[in-house]
């Protein structure tokens, strides 16, 4: 059953926390950070993703877009998680559900929470992408994501010829299959980074409708790109990410759009 969190604010005290709050983005790319952007200061386009509960598989996925204050659905499909569901993150904002999941890395969950998101990727040249409106990193054979909570680089986007080799497990960027052939980083432990709580986190091409992933959110490659087509960083896009009974509970409490 469902309890209201722990850390318990109002919808109006939550979007002040998150215009005041700013962040230096954790990614490392090649041998250095790009540019960073803050933490969703007043989020006009959301992304909701719910499944049936905390093990579910499968999901769906909702975009919203605030226009003159009131939030509009502007698309909808399915969506999978990853193959044991789902289990609480960190993310945005410090919500606690007791008795529910707690993410780990390698647990194969799916975070649960309130997390921003960029920069995109695919293995298409920058040059191919300019239609993409937020932060892109090409893919390459050369793009890691660092999952070992013992290094330095947990959790972030770096180049293999990176001076810092002190990982012993990553996640290749330029796979042999289309899972990442578009995709979105998602900031789940992000700021700060936690050892063991979970990295490398994507929104990304699913393998199949019945097919979950190691912790991600994955769909049909054509829905990824109707995403791709629709986020814009200047927007300060958010993920919002429960299973449905929870989320029908905060949704009025944090001024979320209803289902």
């Amino acid at each position: 059953m469902f309890r209201r969190p722990t850390y318990r604010i109002s919808s109006f005290q939550f979007w002040i926390w998150l215009m005041g709050y700013t962040l230096i983005c954790s990614f490392q790319v090649w041998t250095g950070r790009p540019d960073s952007t803050s933490v969703s200061q007043h989020p006009r386009q959301l992304i909701v993703v719910v499944a049936d509960n905390w093990n579910s598989i499968a999901a769906r996925l909702y975009g919203f877009e605030k226009k003159k204050g009131v939030w509009h659905l502007e698309f909808s499909f399915p969506a999978v998680l990853g193959q044991n569901g789902m289990a609480l993150g960190e993310g945005e904002l410090p919500i606690r559900i007791p008795e529910s999941p707690q993410k780990k890395e390698g647990d194969e969950r799916s975070p649960a929470g309130f997390f921003s998101l960029g920069p995109a990727f695919g293995y298409s040249d920058t040059n191919q992408t300019q239609w993409i409106r937020m932060p892109y990193i090409q893919a390459s054979d050369t793009l890691i994501c660092v999952d070992d909570p013992h290094s330095v680089s947990y959790n972030e986007l770096i180049g293999r010829g990176s001076l810092n080799t002190d990982w012993t497990s990553h996640e290749e960027m330029h796979r042999k299959d289309d899972d990442y052939r578009w995709g979105i980083f998602v900031r789940h432990n992000s700021h700060p980074v936690k050892p063991g709580m979970g990295s490398c986190i994507f929104l990304h091409v699913w393998e199949g409708a019945d097919q979950g992933t190691a912790g991600c959110t994955a769909m049909d490659e054509r829905d990824m790109l109707t995403i791709l087509h629709w986020i814009r960083a200047d927007e300060e896009p958010l993920l919002v990410q429960f299973p449905v009974d929870v989320y029908q509970k905060i949704h009025k409490e944090y001024e979320l759009p209803a289902l």
